[in-house]
């Protein structure tokens, strides 16, 4: 599975989409009402778990959630 492909389904997963067509563009910071602290630490585990990497309080920003897109660069990092 691509880095685009799991942002998705982690996104999908922890906010509980139905029938959200996700883009590397689609906004995620201020467009999904459930997007919170809560969801941001259920996003940063399943990361850790699906790659099998640890993430540091650091490397957790705003920038990281801005849109789908911006998500998956970090997965692909972390899975580098």
């Amino acid at each position: 599975m691509d880095s685009l492909d799991l942002a998705k389904q982690i996104l999908v997963s922890n906010l509980q989409l139905e029938n959200v067509d996700l883009t590397p563009n689609t906004q995620i910071m201020g467009n999904f009402p459930q997007f919170n602290s809560l969801s941001i630490a259920g996003i940063v585990a399943a990361i850790e778990d699906e790659v099998g990497c640890t993430i540091e309080d650091e490397e957790i920003t705003a920038e990281l959630f801005e849109t789908v897109g911006t998500l998956a660069d970090f997965i692909a990092s972390k899975s580098a």
